[in-house]
Parts: C-alpha cells; structure tokens; sequence
C-alpha cells in the first residue's frame, strides 16, 4: 500500500524510511495561493541537481512526479503543481547501512560526501547516527547500478569503514530524494525507495 508521510524533525529522521510523521497543519486554500511567475533558476545550497536519467533514477523520477500529482488541491494548486514540475531535482542519494539488527540512514548528495540522514549542513558524525531495529524498517535496500548510485554507496561505505573499521555491516541503496522548486511556492521533497516506486515521504 501506499503511504503518504510528512517528515517532521531531525529526530525523527530515521522514520522518514520506515514510518510516517503525521501532518503539517493548516493547508491553504487554493485561493490564497501565491502567483506563480518562473521557476527557480539561481543556486540554492544543496539543491545542485545531479544526473537523473539512469534506470532507477529515472523511474524514481517518474515515481516522484506521480505522488506530486496526487496532492490534493488544497495543498498546492494545479498551476503550482505544474510550475513544480519545470524544475525537479535529484538532489540526493539515500543510503541504507544495516550493523547488528540495527538499521542507519545516511545521504549523498552533489557533492559527494556522506552526510547523516537530513543533516546535510554538518560533516558525517559516528556519535549521531540513529539506529532503528531493522525488523522495523520497511523499505529494503538495493543493490547499486548506476554511477550515481555506486559512487553514493561507495561515499557512505568508506565513511562507515573510518568509524567502524571492524565493523561486519552492509551498505546499500536506500532511495532518492527530489525536490521541486519554483518561484514563491515552498519547495516539495518528496523520496522514493529504492525500487523506483514505493513512496517514502513528502514534505514541504
């Protein structure tokens, strides 16, 4: 089934991969939405785009675009939604390390470093890492095909391997993350497993 959640905290980062967050509050109305003018086009710190036309970012892709379709109108307009759609951005690679029963989440994005899961702003730190019991976790890992995806795992692994070095963990595709951008509309993130379908969470 499907699911739809909305992520909260950094505290509660780990559950963006296996359990919902609840919701954001009031949504406005259609008639209080903003103009919509262009899509945004200047830099924005972590949102560098990164190559998305391999098959699991692709189909991700596809994936991410559906689920921006699917929010209700009283949450972003249909003009909005289609001025989101100009500019959608892989912006990060999810990665999944399973050590001792227990699952962790991390990110790559653009620039190549592993960072932990929505801390993006800080350097990969072994003493936060959250750990979940991995009978928990709902969304497998995958094995990584593409550049992008190699390169992620890779990033994470050696991260990993400086903290834990006799550690027996695994390392592997965990998802995507997209974001959609434009113009005076909040930007929407929205992370797709793995397996280029199943929805993770969105949030705006």
């Amino acid at each position: 089934m499907r699911r739809f959640a909305v992520l909260c905290v950094v505290g509660l980062a780990c559950g963006a991969l296996f359990t919902g967050c609840g919701d954001t509050g009031e949504p406005a109305s259609d008639a209080a939405a903003p103009a919509v003018t262009t899509a945004i086009t200047g830099p924005l710190e972590g949102y560098d785009a990164m190559p998305a036309d391999e098959a699991g970012e692709a189909a991700a892709a596809g994936a991410a675009i559906r689920e921006l379709d699917e929010l209700s109108g009283s949450d972003l307009s249909a003009e909005q939604r289609e001025m989101l759609k100009t500019d959608q951005r892989l912006i990060a690679y999810l990665v999944r390390v399973e050590l001792d029963a227990q699952v962790a989440l991390f990110e790559v994005r653009a620039d190549g470093l592993a960072h932990n899961i929505y801390s993006y702003p800080r350097a990969f730190d072994s003493g936060s890492i959250i750990w979940t019991p991995a009978e928990s976790v709902q969304v497998a890992g995958a094995a990584a095909r593409s550049e992008g995806e190699i390169r992620a795992v890779a990033s994470v692994d050696e991260a990993m391997r400086d903290a834990f070095p006799d550690g027996d963990y695994t390392v592997s595709l965990g998802g995507y993350r997209f974001a959609f951008l434009a113009e005076e509309i909040d930007p929407v993130h929205i992370e797709i497993a793995a397996d280029g379908t199943t929805l993770i969470s969105v949030s705006r």
